[in-house]
């Protein structure tokens, strides 16, 4: 059977008790004292009637009790469902009662949850430790929330198969971690992600790096990285791609060897420009484990990066509305299958069926594949390009606009560090593409006559915005929402006609 993330930590634990395994910049637990902490926290779980086929939830900013809480669940058998701390408790609450969570951990008191466990409980050292739990490779891992467009948030549910075949994959094939390695922990909790960037290095006997609580923006990371001697860290997209020219050398200065990125697009110049450090592109929704697709970035990587190709036990399709396969080169809507798709929506058996279809190519009955919603087409090198999402299409003047094509030609303009673009039909004058630009201004005449030299006509946007920094969502990815909702008064529009937005 294959090994779980709890069965190569528990070897880690057994193999290196001495080595480092959590480290702050307070103090350091060894895989001993950590196998310890986690595994009587666990056990009081069991007690409490968790185990495979349960979900304990987990209330808890980014920190070492969350890591300790993240890996106790696991170890208990049950699946892993974090709550940020700091969202409303009606929302957090309905989530808990739409999974039939009974049970949860809290880094603190929380007043709407009286009978949350703490994760410091001081008689947790009374708790004997009790043999772990032996999850089976198709019980749950970890269940992930995301928005759902009913207004009732959908929470994927993800296997130990799907999750140990990325850390294999992350291990054995794509070197993103070593045994050696300082992995800097940077997104919230409550980012699929996380799973990933905390358990890889558990699993293969490196130590997991937690910075100070708060946010971490660019410079934040270099201190982090400085001062917890980390190695190997990620940085989202969002942030890489506009920024990553000037991080990237700091941070190999700092000892950094690799950093991984994803959640959006990779639009960005010099990411193989900080040798000897490496940047690893991940692509792939929450619905696939993380990333079932990785990218290595290297001298010849355009500056819109490839999301690259599939991982072990994972198969992509790129196919027609037929559900027939295009050829290499042709643009698809990209389907996975194998190893890494989730359960479904917990509860949402309906929205399960609608996105998670059988999979015709598969020899195996019942195999299923998940619509993802993204355009790609496969080179023929074997390498897959990102072309936009099917429903992020807009019509203008009876043409139909990609809207992240606009946006590379925006950050292709002198002085542009980074770009959204938008349709707002509450703009001056009628709907109209709206870009909101950070980085140097330029006149609204001078990025509008750069533009017209690569995009026809009716794809130049009308109104230009210039922010300090484009705002971000919790997973790190471009807050499109708050930007719809930005006042643009001081936007200046160009002297072209209004188009027609239909």
């Amino acid at each position: 059977m294959t090994p779980t993330v709890c069965d190569l930590f528990e070897r880690q634990v057994r193999e290196r008790p001495d080595a480092t395994a959590v480290r702050t910049s307070g103090r350091s637990w060894t895989y001993a004292e950590f196998g310890g902490t986690t595994a009587r926290l666990a056990a009081r779980l069991r007690r409490g009637g968790a185990g495979p086929g349960g979900i304990v939830g987990l209330v808890a900013p980014r920190g070492p009790q969350a890591l300790t809480g993240i890996v106790a669940i696991l170890r208990s058998g049950a699946a892993c469902l974090p709550l940020d701390p700091d969202d409303p408790p009606l929302r957090n609450r309905e989530i808990l009662d739409g999974t039939g969570c009974r049970q949860v951990l809290a880094a603190a008191p929380v007043e709407w949850l009286p009978g949350a466990q703490l994760i410091d409980d001081p008689t947790l050292e009374d708790e004997e430790e009790a043999p772990p739990a032996a999850p089976d490779p198709l019980d749950l891992a970890y269940a992930i929330t995301t928005s759902g467009s009913t207004g009732r948030p959908k929470v994927v549910g993800v296997p130990h198969e799907g999750l140990s075949n990325l850390v294999a994959a992350s291990i054995e094939d794509l070197d993103l971690v070593r045994p050696d390695d300082v992995m800097l922990w940077t997104l919230a909790v409550t980012v699929d992600s996380t799973m990933h960037d905390v358990l890889m290095p558990l699993c293969c006997g490196g130590c997991v790096a937690v910075p100070d609580p708060g946010e971490l923006p660019a410079a934040g990371m270099l201190r982090a990285v400085r001062a917890l001697g980390a190695t190997v860290l990620e940085i989202p997209a969002a942030v890489l791609g506009p920024y990553g020219g000037s991080l990237l050398p700091r941070l190999a200065e700092a000892g950094v060897r690799l950093v991984i990125t994803g959640g959006s697009q990779l639009d960005g110049p010099g990411l193989a420009d900080a040798d000897p450090l490496v940047v690893c592109n991940g692509y792939g929704p929450t619905e696939t484990s993380v990333a079932p697709l990785w990218y290595r970035c290297d001298k010849s990587t355009p500056r819109w990066v490839p999301i690259g190709r599939p991982i072990r036990g994972v198969r992509a399709y790129v196919l027609d509305e037929e559900l027939n396969p295009v050829p290499d080169g042709a643009a698809g809507q990209l389907y996975i299958a194998g190893a890494g798709l989730a359960r479904g929506y917990l509860g949402l058996p309906g929205r399960t069926a609608a996105a998670f279809l059988p999979d015709p190519f598969s020899d195996t009955p019942g195999r299923r594949m998940y619509a993802t919603g993204d355009r790609v087409r496969r080179q023929p090198d074997g390498e897959y390009v990102f072309l936009g999402r099917t429903d992020d299409q807009i019509k203008i003047s009876g043409f139909r606009v990609e809207i992240g094509e606009v946006e590379h030609a925006l950050r292709g303009c002198p002085g542009v560090a980074d770009a959204a673009v938008l349709l707002r039909r509450d703009a001056p004058g009628g709907a109209a593409l709206v870009a909101f630009l950070a980085g140097t201004p330029l006149s609204d005449e001078e990025i509008s006559g750069r533009l017209r030299d690569r995009l026809p006509r009716h794809m130049v946007p009308r109104f230009h915005v210039w922010l300090d920094r484009l705002p971000l969502n919790r997973p790190g990815k471009i807050d499109r929402a708050a930007l719809a909702e930005m006042p643009f008064a001081d936007a200046r529009a160009d002297r072209r006609r209004t188009d027609d937005v239909t």
